[in-house]
């Protein structure tokens, strides 16, 4: 299998894959054993015909398309943005790859089941910095319109906020007349918000028969910074960025820390390849 040079890392993103990339990865691929696998799950092989909004979709197809994409390199470190951690976890054997899309699965369904029970969303706020961001959150919130709170911090000046759906509408409308541009993020759920708390438990279990092995290497997470070397990090790693929010600067900076200086782009798309301009101490480039 192909070694991919020392001081490099690969690198997994969440569910802001690009669509058109991971439907790509998946047609190029049509006789893998997984891509197989997932067109059963999902009822078609015509990736085309499949809704990338529906997040039951999106994120077991990127996962997939992450692994076909990486399956045969060899690194010291991965590193996962959010959904990432799963599939990171997955490459470096800690779980089947099929073990793997059950957890992706299952992550998906919590989000639609939390849904049901509290509606929630998300919404990426841009050409703001943090504190601009979270007192705008900290308005919304104390004029009652419900949870919010940063989910993930993607750069200096790119913030999502997860919470009530009231919440997330205000918070965008007001953002984008103050100013910055704010959108609604097509997910399914309030993921990395106490909205999805109630499901960390089910998570949990699934993590716990999955995750068999301790990882070939270790999987930086992307909320905690931990590298995660055992199958009980990860358990307890993943299950709880169900809930906690993602830091991806901070995330960089750990990988350095590492000793890592460079990271490729394992999953479909170029989402953390872009990010990489607002931290080039890593640089990300495709594989």
């Amino acid at each position: 299998m192909p070694r991919v040079p020392a001081g490099t890392a690969l690198a997994f993103p969440g569910q802001g894959g690009d669509w058109r990339a991971t439907i790509a990865a998946l047609e190029a691929h049509p006789d893998h054993e997984l891509v197989r696998t997932l067109a059963r799950r999902l009822g078609s092989s015509d990736w085309r015909s499949l809704d990338g909004l529906d997040t039951r979709v999106a994120q077991p197809a990127i996962y997939v398309a992450g692994l076909v994409r990486s399956g045969d390199l060899v690194a010291e470190l991965a590193v996962g943005h959010s959904l990432g951690e799963i599939t990171a976890a997955a490459w470096a054997g800690a779980a089947s790859p099929t073990d793997g899309l059950d957890l992706v699965v299952l992550r998906a369904e919590l989000g639609h089941r939390a849904q049901l029970v509290r509606p929630g969303a998300m919404t990426a706020v841009n050409r703001w910095t943090s504190d601009a961001v979270l007192d705008l959150a900290a308005e919304v919130v104390d004029e009652g319109h419900g949870h919010l709170g940063i989910a993930v911090r993607n750069s200096p000046t790119q913030i999502v906020l997860s919470g009530d759906v009231a919440a997330v509408d205000e918070v965008t409308a007001r953002a984008n007349e103050r100013g910055a541009v704010a959108r609604r993020l097509p997910i399914d759920g309030a993921y990395h918000s106490p909205l999805m708390a109630p499901f960390v438990a089910d998570l949990r279990d699934a993590l716990h028969e999955a995750m068999v092995h301790d990882p070939r290497v270790p999987v930086l997470s992307s909320t905690s910074q931990a590298a995660m070397a055992t199958a009980a990090e990860l358990v307890d790693g993943i299950a709880r960025s169900l809930v906690d929010p993602v830091d991806w600067p901070a995330t960089v900076a750990a990988a350095r820390r590492w000793g890592v200086d460079r990271a490729l782009e394992a999953g479909p798309g170029d989402t953390l390849s872009r990010l990489a301009r607002f931290a080039p101490e890593l640089a990300i480039v495709a594989p």
